[in-house]
C-alpha cells in the first residue's frame, strides 16, 4: 500500500509555537537581542542576554560598533513583526496583505520569521519525529519506497530527527531523504517511486543570487551566542541584503519553477492508497494547493486524521475535496473513501497497512 502523510503545524507543536502563541514567542525572541547603550554596556560588562555576550566578546571597538548597529536593526525588525502579528489574525494573513500590495517588507517578514524558527529549534525538538523514524526504518541505508511526506511546515524537525539517527549533517540528510523544497527546485536523479518529502512552503534558509541555496545556520547544535553572527550576515550591507532571498514561500506565491515542482509532486503521490493527516487543518488560504494535492491521489481509499480536537471538522473539509466519493447512485460504482479519526497525540500515527 502506498501511504502519503500531510503534516501541518500541529505536527511540530512540541518544538514550535502554534499560530496563536507566535506573537508572545516573538517577544521573547526580540528580548534576547535587546541592547543597552553601547557605552553603558562596555562600562558595566553585563552579559545577561546573548546579544550582550556577543558584543562584549568582540575586542575591536570599530567592529563592536558595527555589529551593535546591525543588532539594533535586527531587534527593531523582530519587534516590527511581533507588533504586526498581534494586529492580524495570523502572520500568514499579514504576509498575504504584503504580497497583494507588492510590499518589499514581505522579504523582511520571511527573513525574521526564518531566524525565529531556527532559533526555536536550537532549543526545542519534537521527539515524535524521532519515534517516527524509529518505527519506519529497518536500516539507515533504506527508506520505505511506499511512503511519501508532504509538509506545510517551514521547520527542519524532519531533518533534525533523521540526522540524529544517521549521525550526519543536515545538508547530507536532505539528500538522503530526497527532500524537494519549493523555492529550491533541484530535480537531479529524481525518482517518483522512491521515498520523498515535499516541503510545499519552502524552508527556513536563504538563497544568494550567485551562490544559490544555503543554510542560515550550519546545524542545530550551535551555541546560542553563535546564532547572532549567522543571523546578522545579511545585515552586513544594503547590497548584501538585496542579494539574498529567503527560501520560505507561502502557498499562494507562484514562481516560474512551480509547474515542474507541481508535476514532480503529482507524479510522486498519484498512486497514494492511504492518506495520513497530522496537525493540519486545511485552511482556506491553502485551498488551491490542497485541491491539487488531493486531486492527484486518484486511488485514495482511506484517510486517517490525527488530531485530538478537530478531527471531525478536518474530515468534513477533506470530504469537500471529493464531492463524488461515497455517494450512493443506483447502478453505478462510486469512489469510496474510508475515514478514520485518531485522537492520540503522543506519537505520529502509523497505519497497520504500512
Amino acid at each position: 500500500m502506498n501511504i502519503t502523510y500531510i503534516l501541518g503545524a500541529g505536527a511540530s507543536c512540541e518544538a514550535l509555537p502554534i499560530v496563536n502563541n507566535i506573537p508572545e514567542r516573538l517577544g521573547y525572541f526580540a528580548d534576547q537581542f535587546k541592547l543597552h547603550p553601547l557605552e553603558w554596556l562596555l562600562d558595566k560588562q553585563q552579559k545577561s542576554r546573548i546579544s550582550e555576550r556577543y558584543i562584549l566578546d568582540i575586542k575591536d571597538l570599530t567592529v563592536q560598533k558595527r555589529e551593535y548597529e546591525k543588532l539594533q536593526r535586527f531587534h527593531k525588525d523582530i519587534l516590527w513583526l511581533k507588533d504586526e502579528s498581534e494586529k492580524h489574525s495570523s502572520i500568514d494573513t499579514f504576509a498575504k496583505k504584503l504580497y497583494l500590495q507588492e510590499n518589499s517588507n514581505l522579504k523582511k517578514l520571511k527573513y525574521i520569521l526564518s531566524c525565529f524558527f531556527l532559533s526555536e529549534q536550537v532549543f526545542n525538538f519534537d521527539k515524535r519525529y524521532d519515534s517516527f523514524f524509529a518505527s519506519i526504518l529497518d536500516n539507515l541505508s533504506k527508506l520505505p519506497n511506499n511512503l511519501r511526506i508532504i509538509s506545510w511546515n517551514y521547520d527542519s524537525q524532519i531533518e533534525i530527527a533523521h540526522s540524529n539517527f544517521s549521525n550526519t549533517t543536515i545538508e547530507k540528510t536532505r539528500k538522503d531523504l530526497n527532500i524537494i523544497s519549493k523555492g529550491n527546485n533541484t530535480f537531479d536523479d529524481f525518482n517518483p517511486n522512491e521515498f520523498s518529502i515535499f516541503k510545499v512552503n519552502g524552508t527556513t534558509s536563504v538563497s544568494h543570487m550567485i551562490d544559490g541555496f544555503y543554510d542560515i545556520i550550519p546545524d542545530f547544535n550551535i551555541k546560542p551566542v553563535s546564532l547572532i553572527s549567522h543571523f546578522l550576515e545579511i545585515y552586513s550591507s544594503n547590497k548584501h541584503w538585496e542579494e539574498h532571498e529567503p527560501t520560505m514561500s507561502f502557498a499562494w506565491e507562484t514562481s516560474k519553477e512551480e509547474p515542474i515542482y507541481k508535476s514532480k509532486l503529482r507524479e510522486s503521490i498519484r498512486n497514494t492508497d492511504i492518506l495520513v493527516v497530522i496537525g493540519y487543518s486545511f485552511p482556506f488560504f491553502n485551498r488551491k494547493t490542497d485541491k491539487f494535492i488531493l486531486g492527484s491521489m486518484k486511488n485514495l481509499s482511506k484517510v486517517y486524521i490525527q488530531d485530538p480536537y478537530n478531527s471531525e471538522t478536518i474530515k468534513e473539509k477533506v470530504e469537500g475535496f471529493f464531492p463524488n466519493a461515497n455517494v450512493k447512485i443506483p447502478g453505478r460504482i462510486t469512489h469510496v473513501i474510508d475515514f478514520k479519526e485518531k485522537k492520540s497525540k503522543d506519537q505520529f500515527f502509523i497505519p497497520l497497512e504500512f
